[in-house]
């Protein structure tokens, strides 16, 4: 199984690199596994799960989407794209609610005044 994440390196090229070629050993416990799992790793059979792939960027003092790439969960555009995070109202000062409301208020009566249906979500 080729296991080139398209940047350039295998899992286990970007684990060596990144964990300045540490042991098998080491690299289990980073990753909470056995180290019969990292030996299958470095053999290219198989690819640590998302999670494990997190926890050892996070163990070597990586960022976690970086490694997300080189494991083939992400692709390197996805990583590219702009990610849109929800807040919630409760999170929101007085201020920011108000410029909220106030924004949806007059969307939904430009909306009325072209005959445009107004959605209610």
């Amino acid at each position: 199984m080729d296991q080139t994440s398209g940047v350039g390196e295998t899992w286990w090229e970007y684990l060596n690199r990144v964990t300045d070629r540490a042991s098998q050993v080491e690299i289990a416990r980073a990753a909470g596994v056995d180290p019969a799992s990292v030996s299958r790793w470095k053999l290219g059979k198989n690819t640590p799960s998302a999670d494990r792939v997190i926890a050892v960027a996070r163990h070597f003092g990586r960022n976690p989407v970086e490694a997300l790439v080189v494991a083939r969960y992400l692709e390197p555009r996805e990583v590219d794209a702009s990610i849109e995070l929800a807040a919630s109202a409760a999170a929101l000062t007085d201020d920011e609610l108000i410029t909220a409301v106030r924004r949806r208020l007059e969307l939904a009566r430009g909306m009325v005044a072209s005959g445009s249906p107004v959605s209610h979500d």
